[in-house]
């Protein structure tokens, strides 16, 4: 038996709740929101399309396989990067540590800026590394595809480094050279991506619940898949004191770092201004 326990139960909480149920990947939800029309609604939406127990009591959170963390403001076409929210949510942060107080399952950390607020869960809570997901990678690497794919480019898309503007796109494992002014090109594109989503219907759902239920997929079946997520990173491609999306396999155990990966010149640069960047930001918390 799967419980799935959804801590913001807004638009991406309450898809990730009802996707999940759907697709039998959840036996039991569990939803909070500090909203209570909205927690309400969700609650009754769930059970009028499907037979499953919905709760809302936090104290079940320490029963939970898994939670997602999505409370908080979200982006906005007038709020420029995902790293402006950091003050508006850290004390959702706070907030949510303390009800994770006895939970020992797998957290997966969608509010922004994510990246910072996977750090801040590693050194927050009990949980280990592994345990602890930051959520975009996937998101950001199928925006990648599409982004290559419009450019007449084929091949295996992945996206490294912050979940925002200091984003990596690999192209050395493409196996064709493209050049920098290609590149530059397309990861303007992939960054952009989100932006005509929240302007028009103000924020993103579908994209982010699919790929969210597939992480958890991947836990529940120990799949070993590779993906891109953002992890502490714990000295991995000699990057500390914060957390990126690094390449990771995907199993039971949680998230394990592939640390056999080459990068060019232009990806190493990328890598590092992401690190840099993250790593400023991850010393506020």
């Amino acid at each position: 038996m799967t419980v799935l326990a959804c801590l913001g139960a807004g638009r991406i909480g309450g898809e990730v709740a009802f996707l999940a149920a759907a697709l039998g990947l959840a036996d039991e939800i569990i939803l909070h929101d500090m909203y209570e029309p909205v927690l309400t609604a969700q609650k009754l939406d769930i059970t009028h399309a499907l037979d499953i127990p919905v709760s809302c009591d936090t104290k079940r959170l320490r029963d939970a396989d898994f939670c997602v963390f999505s409370a908080g403001a979200a982006r906005t076409p007038d709020i420029k990067t995902r790293a402006d929210l950091f003050d508006a949510n850290l004390p959702v942060a706070r907030e949510v540590a303390e009800l994770l107080t006895g939970f020992g399952g797998h957290l997966i950390v969608v509010t922004n800026p994510m990246d910072v607020f996977t750090w801040y869960f590693a050194k927050h809570t009990g949980l280990s590394q592994e345990q602890i997901l930051g959520f975009g990678g996937l998101l950001d690497s199928r925006r990648f595809s599409l982004a290559l794919a419009s450019a007449g480019v084929a091949g295996d898309a992945r996206v490294l480094g912050e979940h925002g503007e200091h984003q990596v796109p690999i192209f050395s494992r493409l196996g064709i050279d493209v050049p920098e002014m290609v590149r530059e090109e397309i990861l303007t594109t992939t960054r952009g991506s989100s932006m005509p989503v929240i302007k028009g219907k103000a924020g993103t759902i579908f994209g982010p619940a699919y790929h969210i239920c597939s992480m958890i997929n991947d836990i529940t079946t120990d799949s070993h898949r590779l993906i891109t997520c953002s992890v502490p990173a714990d000295g991995a491609y000699d990057i500390d004191g914060c957390a990126l999306g690094l390449p990771v396999t995907l199993g039971r155990d949680g998230a394990a770092i592939d640390d056999s990966w080459c990068f060019d010149d232009w990806e190493e640069n990328k890598l590092r201004e992401a690190s840099d960047y993250l790593t400023g930001l991850c010393r506020r918390v």
